[in-house]
């Protein structure tokens, strides 16, 4: 029965850490008088935006990512008062950063 160092189980196991990368993703909210808020955070290739309705009026959101040449994806939603939702987008190629384009609008 052969058993591994500890240390040669440690090894193999950064190569899968340095895979996972992190990129900046900028959000830009345009709330026509709501009070909308949003986080942004990045899983792999994929962008997420959680939004909030923080006020007292339903909102009807568009929010529109886009990271280079990839064609800008348009995600829609519809928040009830203190509700909150997470918009998320896959991408195909490499990324360093994507945009956020966040248009709220009282429905």
């Amino acid at each position: 029965m052969s058993r591994f160092h500890p240390f040669f189980l440690l090894s193999c196991m950064v190569p899968a850490v340095a895979l996972a990368s992190s990129f900046p993703i900028d959000v830009e909210i345009h709330a026509d008088g709501l009070s909308i808020s949003a986080t942004s955070d990045d899983v792999s290739n994929v962008a997420t935006v959680t939004v909030s309705n923080d006020g007292d009026t339903t909102a009807e959101c568009e929010g529109t990512f886009v990271s280079g040449p990839e064609r800008p994806f348009p995600r829609r939603t519809i928040l009830e008062p203190g509700e909150s939702t997470v918009l998320t987008q896959a991408f195909e190629r490499a990324i360093t950063r994507v945009r956020v384009t966040l248009d709220c609008k009282p429905k």
